[in-house]
């Protein structure tokens, strides 16, 4: 009994987490490609494997001073910058387009609804308002006569 509970948690943790690798796969490999050529860039090898130390020391080795540092990262960056100015645009381009067509299906036939309520109360109390302020109105007109 605690086997097969431990056993289909164990099973869901693992359907999870291949879900998630596989949606997050596409974007690290993109970023990795993404890194590599700004690292390239910079004045780095990134061919083979080396440790973060010896790939400041190569981006150092190459850009001496701060300026040539700074300069040299605005011109590595400038494409992947604009990417993601450009995907961040279309993204929220998209979302916008989503939350205008839900609160269009959603939202706003419920305001309307409750609008339409409103007012049909507000009509139904003038109405009544009207009816009481008329019956004592002829009350007075009779008590005035008397």
């Amino acid at each position: 009994m605690i086997q097969d509970s431990i056993k289909s948690g164990l099973e869901s943790v693992q359907t999870t987490r291949k879900r998630l690798e596989d949606q997050l796969r596409p974007q690290l490999d993109w970023a990795t490609v993404e890194l590599k050529k700004v690292l390239t860039e910079m004045g780095a090898d990134v061919s083979e494997p080396a440790s973060l130390s010896d790939v400041v020391e190569q981006i150092r080795s190459k850009n001496p001073s701060l300026r040539a540092l700074a300069r040299q990262f605005d011109v590595a960056t400038y494409d992947l910058r604009k990417k993601l100015w450009w995907n961040a645009n279309m993204m929220t381009a998209y979302f916008s387009d989503k939350a205008g067509k839900t609160f269009e299906a959603d939202v706003k036939p419920k305001l309307v609804e409750a609008r339409d309520r409103a007012e049909a109360q507000a009509r139904r109390t003038v109405d009544q308002l009207r009816e009481l302020s008329q019956q004592f109105g002829g009350k007075a007109e009779e008590a005035s006569k008397d």
